[in-house]
């Protein structure tokens, strides 16, 4: 399953869940057969959606 990380300056890759978590009021992930399901709630102005 894929984890936060910190990125070094040189890797071309492994971005993606830093941005996530930058701009998502939660978020997480689940297994599926086959693969992953990566899901968010991101705050829309002073309410935040669920």
């Amino acid at each position: 399953m894929p984890e936060l990380r910190t990125p070094s300056l040189d890797d071309l890759s492994g971005r993606g869940l830093v941005i996530v978590d930058a701009i998502a009021a939660k978020w997480g992930v689940r297994p599926r057969d086959p693969g992953k399901t990566v899901w968010v709630h991101l705050a829309i102005g002073q309410a935040e959606l669920t």
